[in-house]
């Protein structure tokens, strides 16, 4: 909020020229039961659930200072469990930013996004409440160089800090380029060039200490086409060179990218499809990187004009490339993972400032590390009212 008070100082228009376009307070209460909370193995250790109670609210604002716009964007949920209350805890989820334009040919966001959730216990086989703070800094431009073309850049440095599992703590610089071109038929193609540099702690090998610092550089080609107004499509293709300081075993050079489609297959249903193959740190829960190829399909089908069902059901192959070649050679476990996810539900809004929702959720992961399967039931009431 400090951020967006700085830009509104600074920006070179009159205070009368300012309009609330938007002002959306809301709070909610959720009811959520968790069948396997520590996600263990039913075979190896015992299930334990539990029903967590999430209370909280959040606003959405933009304010307009002539063709410029401050957003703010905030959260809090503060989640009480029935049966482990050791793990109460306060999410706060906010992102402030400057969605700026300079006359008719530059554009671009500047902002700070801050996030403090608890870690999942997906990763982790300690039952303690390990909170995470994410802080992110990022700034992106565009200039329209020519009514076709358009060039794009963007920086952001990120972050990461866990309250136990110092480990993880790490911080990643990124910087970003793309050049698009746009034809007559709304169809844009371009090429992206994306460098991170990631800073992580050391790791402790067999009694000698091991940089996990890497760099990652990734070119793609990029398309966005809207083919009618019932469909359109996005893809990534691109290569990805992953380089560690040491232990270059760990490297990775390959293939990755994503493909989107979105299709309103009638007027009260939609259904988007999408596939990728990418790396990941798996929410910045791994210190080295996974190399993820999946698929998820996601329909929403409007019953009513009050009344909404959606779902989406997902399959997502995990190959920890990152860690298995060292691991091996030190007569380790390989691991790889598969994941089936499923989920439905439905949304009722009887009024335009309250909605109630219902889903039913099932995840299951089959390692090649027993101890790491695991499956979990859920069951997602909310109440939300919009002010």
């Amino acid at each position: 909020m400090q951020l967006i008070l700085l830009f509104a100082v600074f920006l070179p228009v009159r205070v009368s020229m300012a309009a609330l376009d938007k002002f959306e307070p809301y709070a909610y209460a959720r009811v959520l039961y968790d069948s396997n909370l520590f996600r263990t193995d039913g075979d190896i250790r015992k299930e334990e659930d539990d029903t967590i109670t999430h209370l909280g609210g959040g606003l959405k604002s933009d304010l307009k200072l002539s063709r410029q716009h401050l957003l703010l964007d905030l959260k809090v949920d503060r989640a009480l469990y029935k049966n482990f209350d050791e793990l109460d805890h306060t999410r706060v989820d906010g992102t402030g930013a400057w969605a700026w334009q300079v006359g008719n040919l530059w554009s671009g966001t500047l902002g700070y996004k801050y996030q403090r959730k608890m870690s999942s216990f997906n990763e982790q086989f300690v039952r303690e409440k390990d909170m995470r703070t994410t802080q992110t800094g990022f700034f992106g431009a565009g200039y329209q160089i020519h009514p076709d073309w358009k060039l794009k850049i963007g920086a952001d440095i990120r972050d990461v800090s866990y309250q136990d599992r110092k480990r993880l703590d790490r911080d990643a610089t990124s910087g970003l380029f793309e050049v698009q071109y746009r034809n007559t038929r709304n169809t844009r193609v371009g090429v992206r060039v994306k460098y991170t540099d990631n800073d992580l702690k050391d790791q402790d090998v067999a009694g000698v200490k091991v940089s996990n610092d890497y760099t990652e550089t990734e070119v793609s080609g990029v398309l966005y086409w809207e083919g009618t107004a019932k469909s359109s499509f996005e893809a990534r293709l691109g290569y990805t060179e992953q380089s560690f300081d040491e232990l270059s075993d760990r490297d990775y050079k390959g293939s990755t990218g994503r493909l989107t489609y979105f299709w309103k297959f009638s007027s009260k249903t939609n259904v988007n499809f999408s596939v990728w193959r990418e790396t990941s740190t798996k929410f910045d829960e791994v210190t080295t990187y996974v190399l993820t190829k999946g698929a998820k399909i996601s329909p929403t089908w409007k019953a009513t004009p009050k009344i909404t069902v959606f779902g989406n059901v997902s399959y997502v192959s995990d190959d920890f490339k990152g860690q298995n070649d060292v691991v091996t050679s030190v007569g380790g476990p390989r691991r790889d993972d598969d994941i089936w996810k499923a989920r439905l539900g439905a949304r009722w809004q009887p009024r335009q400032f309250v909605q109630l929702s219902l889903s039913v959720s099932r995840e299951d992961r089959d390692s090649s590390i027993d101890v790491r399967d695991f499956t979990d039931d859920q069951v997602d009431a909310k109440l939300r009212f919009n002010f």
